[in-house]
């Protein structure tokens, strides 16, 4: 298991911390609460979270756009 820090992660899922330490707050992202105020990201699982978000095209959609 890798851990990241808010950094890493922000960096990963292209987001800015302000973003990243609301979505924790509203339970959002997936996330490892060491400590009172630690956290961390389990790299697998945000990669999870960003594939089961991932919005398939629509069949014609990828043809027009060329």
């Amino acid at each position: 298991m890798e851990l990241l820090t808010y950094a890493e992660a922000g960096e990963l899922l292209g987001l800015k911390l302000s973003t990243l330490y609301a979505m924790v707050s509203r339970r959002q992202l997936p996330h490892v609460r060491l400590g009172g105020r630690l956290v961390r990201f389990d790299r697998a699982e945000l990669e999870s979270w960003i594939a089961a978000r991932r919005v398939p095209v629509a069949p014609g959609k990828a043809e027009a756009q060329q």
